[in-house]
């Protein structure tokens, strides 16, 4: 018995030494451990906070107590018709997600310019089993807001990673506010 707990143990070390992550979670950097999501369906808003939960992090209940502000300025699902049967029904169909968005931080300041994602998933449209139908287009419109979340938290990610902090005032140059002063070197004295 002792053996195979010290197994068990072993395997577990190695699983969480060799980056092991629970399928779906992302790794966050601090700023994205709270979100505020503003103008989203409750779909995307439920995925993106499931996203979240997955990876130790929140939705937040204010923009003021977030890292990152996602501001969604259009989110549309559609359904297209991509083929008709004999019986004039559709035989497959076409599910896209579009959705527009825009980051800022905070204070309100823009991270990143207004940016898309465009999903689409084709499925058949089986016309015989028209209880299964219904349970394949929620499923499939799950999934989609399930990749849009995150899509949408690896761009918010890249944002982040990408904005530059501001640079440290630099011990050789004088800051423009303080007035310069000559030392001897410059002047010429001895």
């Amino acid at each position: 018995m002792f053996r195979w707990a010290r197994a068990v143990c072993f395997a577990g070390l190695l699983a969480a030494g060799c980056g092991y992550q629970l399928r779906g979670s992302m790794d966050l950097p601090e700023n994205l451990r709270n979100v505020y999501v503003s103008g989203a369906t409750s779909s995307l808003q439920s995925e993106i906070g499931s996203l979240l939960r997955l990876s130790k992090a929140k939705l937040a209940a204010s923009s003021a107590d977030a890292g990152i502000v996602v501001k969604v300025l259009k989110e549309d699902m559609s359904n297209r018709v991509l083929s008709i049967g004999a019986t004039g029904k559709s035989t497959e169909s076409e599910l896209n997600l579009y959705l527009r968005y825009q980051l800022y931080d905070n204070k309100d300041q823009l991270l990143q310019d207004e940016q898309t994602i465009e999903l689409a998933r084709e499925y058949f449209n089986d016309q015989t089993a028209v209880l299964g139908k219904a349970s394949e287009d929620l499923t499939i419109r799950g999934e989609l807001y399930k990749q849009a979340a995150r899509v949408l938290m690896s761009r918010a990610r890249a944002a982040l990673d990408n904005q530059k902090p501001p640079a440290p005032a630099s011990q050789s140059e004088p800051s423009p506010s303080a007035p310069a002063v000559k030392t001897d070197d410059q002047t010429g004295a001895h």
